[in-house]
């Protein structure tokens, strides 16, 4: 999922203005405006990193396709896990599952 989308997503559960949300990431208006406009400007990590922190999840649940709440606690640490390997790893992973199953 686009983190711009989720964001903003996030910001309307909250009932936020897009102002509150920009104070509550440490940043300008200005820059969160530009995520907006323009399709070239995205959160750096450490707006994502602050929105983690603000929202109360982890960056794997900021960026999930599916509504985090339908993720267990073990669901979401595996993806976190998983992320950190790298591409040989992630492939020799799924078929040591697909061998289990």
């Amino acid at each position: 999922m686009d983190i711009r989308i989720r964001l903003d997503q996030l910001r309307r559960r909250r009932g936020w203005s897009k102002s509150k949300l920009a104070e509550e990431l440490g940043i300008s208006y200005t820059a969160l405006k530009n995520w907006y406009n323009e399709k070239n400007h995205m959160p750096s990590l450490r707006v994502i990193e602050e929105a983690s922190r603000v929202f109360g999840m982890s960056k794997a649940q900021l960026f999930a396709d599916r509504n985090a709440d339908e993720l267990s606690e073990e669901q979401i640490a595996l993806l976190e896990l998983f992320g950190r390997l790298s591409a040989k790893q992630q492939r020799n992973v799924i078929e040591i599952i697909k061998n289990l199953i």
